[in-house]
């Protein structure tokens, strides 16, 4: 087995990826899920990207027919079309801030999500599969949400809100698909969150499956 190189092991780690290798000291042995690779990201990249391009072609759509503060109703009392050019961060966070500080924060703030998704997706590999597809749509969701909006920021600073919905006498902020996805995200997390909390549980009951020569799984006795 070829070993791998300290890219591919400092990658593996933010994908909360255990090491298989013996070494001196270490545990006899892993999970069998710490034996398979990791391809959580693949369902969840596919939601992305298509998150991601249904949002930047309906912004594109609204921005060549609508002019900026134009406003009509789709759906009667019910939703409207309401083109707007948001400068400010999400829910209108440091509207008040310097241009360069507002990159600042979306850039750490970018980062900083990535490397907890890929932490997410790790450790949602060692849950049962059926448990596995809610972290992947979950990741998906968030990963497509700040693609959309951070997309469109990186191209000109400012984000293409347009879809309003009524509430009572009051048509609320606008927003677009990529805040849809990101807001269907959150009642996501709360399986999610449970499924590894139970999955902690598990393994701190569970005895560790020994190791077998080549890094297979250990058949049952």
């Amino acid at each position: 087995m070829a070993t791998p190189s300290r890219f591919e092991r400092i990658f593996n780690r933010l994908l909360a990826q255990r090491r298989t290798d013996r070494r001196p000291g270490a545990a006899p042995g892993r999970r069998a899920a710490d034996y398979q690779p990791i391809r959580g990201w693949r369902p969840a990249l596919l939601i992305a990207l298509a998150i991601g391009l249904l949002d930047w072609g309906t912004k594109a759509a609204i921005a060549a027919s609508m002019p900026i503060g134009h406003f009509r109703e789709v759906i009667d009392g019910r939703v409207a079309f309401w083109h707007v050019r948001n400068p400010a961060m999400i829910l209108g966070l440091w509207a008040n801030f310097p241009l360069g500080g507002r990159k600042v924060i979306a850039i750490v703030a970018a980062v900083l999500g990535v490397l907890v998704l890929l932490q997410i997706v790790g450790r949602a590999h060692r849950l049962p599969h059926n448990q596995r597809r809610w972290a992947w749509v979950f990741v998906g969701l968030v990963l497509g949400g700040m693609l959309g909006n951070l997309g469109e920021r990186a191209l000109h600073w400012g984000v293409t809100d347009f879809l309003s919905l009524r509430w009572g006498d009051y048509w609320l902020p606008p927003g677009n698909v990529a805040d849809i996805a990101l807001f269907l995200s959150v009642p996501l997390a709360i399986p999610v969150i449970v499924f590894e909390l139970m999955g902690r549980a598990r393994r701190g009951r569970g005895p560790v499956r020994p190791m077998h020569p080549g890094g297979a799984e250990p058949n049952a006795a």
